[in-house]
């Protein structure tokens, strides 16, 4: 068992989560009703369902991985992802003008930093 990797893929599911439940009242809904193309509006739609079901799957996958104890090639990978999701969203949220405005680059890097020292350890 590695507790870092589990930890990880908890922190996934509680951006799992926060993206299908809190996300989608805070911002799908609002930015779906300004879309009045319909073929932009599905492939909006799509899009947040493919990041849902990427988190939800990356977190599965690290959860399986740390209870087996183990770690390979996907772990790695799921730790980058999640690494380079934050910078992206750090990057966002300074042009905003405060580390706290898009708060998600927090969730992504723990992801990805709780990911790569259970990878390490192993």
């Amino acid at each position: 068992m590695n507790l870092w990797i589990i930890a990880g893929g908890l922190l996934a599911a509680l951006c799992t989560a926060g993206h299908a439940v809190a996300g989608h009242n805070m911002y799908f809904r609002s930015i779906q009703s300004h879309l009045t193309d319909a073929t932009q509006s599905s492939v909006f739609s799509g899009m947040w369902h493919l990041i849902t079901l990427h988190f939800a799957f990356s977190s599965l996958m690290l959860l399986l991985y740390g209870a087996q104890g183990r770690s390979d090639i996907a772990v790695w990978v799921i730790a980058a992802q999640f690494g380079g999701y934050a910078v992206i969203y750090l990057i966002l949220s300074l042009r905003l003008g405060s580390l706290g405005k898009l708060f998600q680059w927090t969730l992504f890097a723990g992801v990805g930093l709780l990911a790569a020292i259970g990878a390490i350890s192993l």
